[in-house]
């Protein structure tokens, strides 16, 4: 795999040259990752409001800005790319978007979308010291991915690797439906509800031949999402989750540890 691959892999999206990878120094001395981008000339000078083409504004070239995305093991990783403004006849002048990034964040959308899976499950203050941002940024990147998850464009590559699991919230009351990449962690997928009519919606989202591309699919025992599996990635191999492994290991002992419990006690034993 080459270092353009890796890249594209990590922020899920390929309409891009990598110009460079190069190790640099934080500002408290620590090294971090960057890659440095350059985005297809069709993908260029597009409105970050309604999406459209424009015109580049000004004459000067555009400033360099780097976006945090998910880290690399234990160093933080950027996305490095000349961010130049563009004129929209609708919507006046911006900075241009950039396909891996909400308007006016400093991370890209992966990043921000495993900060709001964190906050739903963790308190704040866990989810600012996990992901190394300020406790007020974790708010600010899940009002951002409130209000844009809708008209995010959806990642162009779909994993070979896939992870499924349903999440409770409000008291068990509710359920949200997750998809995630497990190359990188990223949640690319999430609806409220379950079900193999909510999963299904997910798999529809891609061609055919993308769908026999995944090779792994890594959920719990429900019978509704092996019934995707098969339907949908007929060539992916359906893989039990560690975690209801365990769960499932611990419930049968615990059930053997009862029944020898109360032979003993009918047969006035000692345990």
């Amino acid at each position: 795999m080459t270092i353009s691959d890796f890249v594209r892999k990590i922020i899920q999206y390929d309409k891009f040259d990598v110009e460079a990878f190069y190790v640099d120094e934080y500002s408290n001395g620590e090294e971090v990752f960057v890659a440095r981008v350059r985005l297809f000339d069709d993908e260029c000078y597009r409105c970050p409001i309604c999406g459209e083409r424009g015109e580049k504004h000004g004459y000067k070239q555009g400033r360099v800005k780097r976006w945090r995305s998910l880290d690399i093991g234990k160093n933080r990783f950027y996305i490095e790319s000349e961010l130049a403004r563009v004129r929209c006849k609708e919507c006046g002048v911006h900075a241009q978007k950039m396909p891996w990034a909400l308007h006016d964040s400093d991370y890209t959308y992966a990043f921000e979308l495993r900060v709001t899976y964190l906050a739903a499950n963790s308190p704040t203050n866990l989810v600012s010291k996990q992901m190394r941002i300020k406790w007020g940024t974790v708010g600010n990147c899940v009002g951002r991915v409130q209000k844009s998850s809708a008209e995010f464009v959806k990642p162009t590559m779909l994993p070979s690797k896939l992870a499924i699991d349903e999440v409770s919230f409000k008291k068990g009351h509710k359920y949200i439906t997750t998809v995630q990449n497990l190359d990188n962690g990223e949640i690319i997928w999430a609806a409220e509800g379950f079900g193999k009519a909510v999963l299904e919606a997910f798999f529809k989202e891609y061609t055919e031949e993308q769908l026999h591309a995944v090779k792994y699919v890594v959920a719990d025992g429900a019978r509704w999402i092996t019934s995707c599996i098969e339907e949908y990635c007929p060539n992916a191999v359906r893989c039990m989750d560690p975690f209801h492994v365990v769960a499932w290991a611990n419930e049968e002992l615990d059930n053997a540890r009862k029944r020898l419990s109360s032979d003993l006690k009918k047969n006035d034993l000692h345990s």
